[in-house]
């Protein structure tokens, strides 16, 4: 087989914004019936995890016309991005079947450029945020993550509703600041990343507010009527309350190493109510 004498490029397209190729495609090129392709790729799928397969393995229906002219039937084929083309193809074996993995694996790697600088193009034209910027994005998410303990799901799917936009990924650089400011947040409290508000006359209306400064200067008021506010009277008793209960609890222990002969036996002698009256809310 000429690998030269075949144009690689065609057989490689582009999918949902991948570089993929076709079963029928990878026959064609090596010399080989649809149907032993299609026997590998089933063999291969009893082979690797499901994860994997599906990723890579998409199964497609085809229509062909009838030779008589008359209706026409459906038959499978598999679209395959370059990780499914390069496990498929391994066991191909031969100078002639060498050269054409060459020319088919510069061709994955020829278009995958390609889409990188359109992307690259597009983002530039729609001043939008770049490869890099969105790897940004993502680090901050799995920091966040690992910080709160919220799922990616969760804190994308903030990050899309704080910014009102569908996806960061094609999201316009004049928020990518913002962007990360929330990520790096507490949780619930996004808020506190909104534009400065320096509206200091509200304060003159009645109510519960939370006022921020910084070097001397009010950058953000809100209004937070409606709130649940703890009493102050009650978080005290609650204290106390507390108190009493950790002291139960080293009582308590005290007592139960008596048989190890750590403390003295006159203790049991003691109601615990007695050492520590009761406080009641």
């Amino acid at each position: 087989m000429n690998a030269v004498a075949i144009d690689f490029e065609q057989f490689v397209q582009i999918n949902h914004s991948e570089p993929v190729t076709t079963s029928e495609f990878v026959a064609k090129a090596f010399g080989k019936k649809h149907s032993d392709v299609l026997r590998r790729i089933e063999e291969i799928r009893t082979q690797v995890p499901d994860f994997f397969y599906k990723r890579n393995f998409a199964p497609l229906e085809k229509e062909i016309k009838s030779n008589l002219g008359i209706g026409a039937y459906t038959t499978k084929i598999y679209e395959l991005n370059k990780n499914g083309f390069m496990l498929l193809v391994m066991g191909f074996t031969g100078k002639a079947a060498m050269a054409v993995k060459i020319a088919y694996i510069t061709a994955f790697d020829t278009l995958a450029d390609k889409l990188k600088q359109l992307k690259i193009n597009l983002a530039a034209t729609n001043n939008l945020i770049t490869q890099e910027q969105a790897q940004q994005i993502q680090l901050a998410v799995e920091q966040r993550s690992q910080r709160t303990g919220e799922s990616y799901q969760r804190i994308y799917a903030g990050l899309h509703a704080y910014l009102e936009i569908d996806s960061y990924k094609s999201m316009p650089v004049k928020h990518l600041t913002a962007a990360l400011k929330y990520l790096q947040s507490i949780p619930d409290a996004p808020e506190l990343f909104k534009p400065v508000t320096n509206n200091q006359t509200l304060l003159n209306q009645d109510g519960r507010w939370l006022v921020i400064v910084k070097n001397a200067t009010v950058e953000y008021v809100k209004n937070i009527d409606g709130y649940n506010c703890v009493d102050a009277d009650v978080f005290r008793k609650l204290l106390r309350q507390t108190k009493q209960q950790a002291e139960y609890l080293i009582e308590l222990a005290k007592r139960i190493r008596v048989i190890h002969g750590e403390c003295s036996l006159s203790r049991l002698d003691v109601p615990i109510e007695e050492l520590h009256p009761k406080v009641i809310i």
